[in-house]
């Protein structure tokens, strides 16, 4: 039996107002985020709000800081959303952590949907969804989802293109060897034969981010702090941060500030710092 193509099951499972209506869907692309990018400034038919990018692989996905992702064909999610929102809210660089907290609300609603066992089992997979700040989704301490934001500026008004990639069907074995210590995927998580299908999750992201971005554009960073601190892994514990010189110095994550901003206090004394965008690593627990 031919399994059904992403688009056309996507259809089949969306909720949503907006998010995903408008979908360009290709087999392989260098990286949805050029190809959406490409589509917000096209001089014919440009992209709407809401409009959605996939592929089934990616020849040059990337992540922050230019940095390559994974992307084999047919196993995982390699999505960009394109946002349109107009003026940009207060502490508009807090974006990819309102997409965090809609990633990891969408994952947790396509489990709920999925023959898991036991309202156990759901528990305990829900409590090993975690976030790093600022824009990785953790399952069971690895990398299950990256998340890329980029804008472009029309005068007073903003574009914004969300990427993300979630790892969905890959197995264990399947991922790169220097990749299978840090990262992971729901089927590799989960019970033999119950991990939900790429739309089905996709459609579930969706639904949330939709929900969790409308409320970050109407109240900034602190109409989803409360939901991003109480899963972010990176609260209370020891960590390290590249400095200025690019050296790490061990520190201890404190909290956040009201632009998302992460706030540390050195081990070695002194007083606490403003991390904005530098690289944060956790130290095992």
């Amino acid at each position: 039996m031919n399994t059904p193509s992403l688009p056309t099951e996507l259809a089949a499972h969306l909720t949503t107002a907006r998010f995903g209506r408008v979908h360009e869907h290709h087999a392989e692309l260098p990286s949805t985020n050029d190809r959406a990018l490409a589509w917000l400034s096209a001089a014919e038919a440009p992209a709407v709000d809401g409009a959605l990018v996939t592929a089934d692989a990616q020849t040059a996905g990337r992540g922050r800081l230019g940095r390559p992702w994974s992307s084999p064909a047919g196993r995982d999610l390699y999505a960009s959303l394109i946002l349109r929102p107009g003026t940009a809210p207060a502490g508009f660089g807090a974006l990819a952590l309102a997409v965090g907290v809609g990633l990891r609300e969408g994952l947790l609603r396509a489990l709920v949907g999925a023959d898991l066992g036991t309202d156990l089992d759901k528990e305990i997979i829900a409590s090993r969804l975690a976030l790093k700040w600022p824009n990785d989704v953790l399952l069971a301490g690895r990398k299950l989802a990256g998340i890329l934001c980029e804008s472009r500026w029309r005068g007073g008004s903003v574009d914004v293109v969300v990427g993300f990639g979630i790892n969905v069907l890959r197995e264990r074995e399947q991922f790169d060897p220097q990749l299978r210590t840090t990262a992971t995927s729901l089927a590799a998580e989960l019970p033999p034969g119950r991990c939900p299908s790429r739309a089905a999750v996709l459609a579930a992201v969706l639904h949330e981010l939709e929900r969790w971005i409308e409320r970050f554009f109407a109240g900034g960073f602190p109409a989803v702090r409360a939901r991003y601190e109480a899963h972010c892994a990176v609260l209370g514990r020891e960590v390290e941060v590249e400095g200025p010189d690019g050296r790490r110095e061990a520190a201890r994550a404190e909290g956040l500030d009201d632009d998302g901003a992460l706030r540390v206090r050195p081990l070695a004394g002194g007083a606490s710092m403003r991390v904005e965008s530098a690289d944060v690593w956790l130290k095992p627990s």
